[in-house]
């Protein structure tokens, strides 16, 4: 009877300590739940908890996030997002279709006939574009990648509007391909890559966000995640930005989530500093602040000395020799030109230029101006932009659309220095003197010249394009 007992006292006594443990868990954490309802937006620290993000969405895009349910986790967000951007992507646009939308997306809120071309804060006539369909012969702006083409790895990506800007033609040709990296005030080219500007760093931030959920770009090709959200908290969305997506909205079917609320982007992914959320009531509405770059009435030809902000050392010498290196004529649009500075100082490539003989009829046209500086021993590549080889994309420094990098095998090309001949591939006549060929200069060579001489090339079948990029 004694044993029976202590059995059961000592049974009690567990079961009564297991209640009290439990009742003092309650006790000790009274607001945790309250807590929890108090802060609906907040969010949670393991991808399997289910949101509670209270967002109020602006009446004119309503419509579009109706199907997305914001009380799940944050990877069923993600893939509702995805979904979304892709389904919603009804229309999807060539490349020459850019032309028909990116000039109203990137309109100067101050200047209707102007674009704000990016990296810059430049305002430059419409009409400026760089095309070889374009009359006018003052064509200052190209079309910037943000997410660089030749590192899209989806093939409808590469022609995606909300991945586009207008950019100066030399500012686009010093970024080329380089991945974004930290910095601060103006855009500048950087040791291991370019830098946007603080005016700039918030937009490229959403526009790599977007091309990830759409495409599933990685971030690290182009920078890393922890840097984007950085930006996207630190530089709000602008009125500019707005207008583009909206635009492009349009023209697509989809939009860049992003740019309507950068508090998404803290929901996916987190970062150190939370993105300001357009999706309250507290906020006016989908703008967070308005564009004040002070539009420039400049388009690059007025004389006047400007700063420089292409990030190469313009300091560099006028007495260095360049040359031209390899000539590739290869199929289709596959063309491309390689220029190497051969002396020991770096050049200041201001004053330099590439010009072509349309079938070899002895008139130089359609300059190509060169900027920035070239370093001793370094090449300088200008491709096609409509190349479509990929060791060519990679390797583009500069990525012209049409002339004078459009060249048959009877278009001679001449690299001038401050308006003068100084090397020359071709001759004048018409002659296919490079008809489907890579030419590429013999080592022996170590001076331009005016005159071509066919003996200090070597020549390789179309196509051949694995040395390009060095020498």
């Amino acid at each position: 009877m004694k044993f029976k007992f202590s059995n059961f006292l000592f049974c009690f006594l567990f079961i009564f300590l297991i209640s009290c443990s439990e009742d003092d868990d309650i006790t000790l954490n009274p607001d945790e739940d309250t807590e929890n309802s108090d802060n609906p937006d907040e969010v949670g620290e393991e991808d399997g908890d289910v949101l509670n993000l209270n967002f109020t969405i602006p009446e004119e895009i309503t419509d579009y996030y109706s199907n997305v349910s914001f009380e799940v986790s944050v990877e069923e967000l993600k893939e509702e997002l995805i979904t979304l951007t892709s389904t919603q992507h009804t229309t999807v646009l060539e490349y020459w279709q850019r032309h028909d939308y990116l000039y109203d997306a990137t309109e100067d809120p101050n200047n209707p006939d102007h674009v704000v071309l990016v990296y810059s804060g430049e305002s430059r006539p419409k009409d400026q574009y760089e095309s070889g369909n374009n009359d006018n012969k003052n064509q200052t702006f190209n079309t910037e990648h943000v997410y660089p083409k030749s590192k899209i790895n989806v093939e409808i990506g590469e022609a995606d509007l909300h991945n586009f800007y207008p950019a100066d033609i030399s500012i686009n040709s010093n970024r080329g391909n380089s991945p974004f990296v930290s910095g601060e005030g103006t855009f500048s080219s950087k040791t291991n890559g370019w830098y946007p500007g603080d005016d700039w760093r918030g937009d490229v931030a959403r526009i790599v966000m977007y091309m990830s959920i759409r495409y599933d770009q990685s971030f690290e090709t182009v920078g890393n995640l922890d840097l984007f959200l950085e930006w996207n908290a630190a530089d709000p969305v602008s009125i500019l930005e707005v207008q583009k997506n909206n635009v492009i909205a349009a023209a697509q079917g989809n939009r860049n989530p992003f740019i309507d609320n950068p508090y998404l982007a803290t929901v996916l992914w987190g970062g150190d500093d939370e993105a300001v959320n357009t999706w309250t009531t507290e906020y006016s509405g989908p703008i967070s602040e308005e564009y004040t770059e002070t539009p420039a009435e400049d388009n690059g030809n007025d004389g006047e000395e400007e700063e420089d902000n292409t990030g190469g050392d313009n300091e560099g010498s006028t007495n260095a020799v360049l040359l031209f290196s390899e000539y590739v004529e290869g199929g289709g649009n596959n063309k491309a030109l390689e220029i190497l500075n051969i002396s020991q100082e770096t050049a200041n490539l201001s004053g330099y230029s590439i010009q072509k003989q349309v079938n070899g009829n002895g008139e130089w046209s359609n300059e190509l101006s060169l900027s920035g500086t070239l370093a001793p021993g370094e090449v300088l590549v200008i491709i096609n932009s409509q190349s479509d080889l990929q060791k060519l994309l990679d390797e583009a420094d500069i990525s012209q659309g049409g002339a004078p990098i459009d060249f048959n095998g009877n278009d001679p090309v001449g690299l001038f220095k401050d308006g003068t001949l100084i090397d020359m591939i071709g001759t004048s006549g018409g002659d296919d003197f490079a008809k489907d060929v890579t030419l590429r200069r013999k080592a022996t060579v170590t001076a331009p010249s005016a005159t071509y001489n066919s003996d200090e090339w070597e020549s390789f079948e179309k196509n051949t394009v694995d040395n390009i990029g060095t020498y």
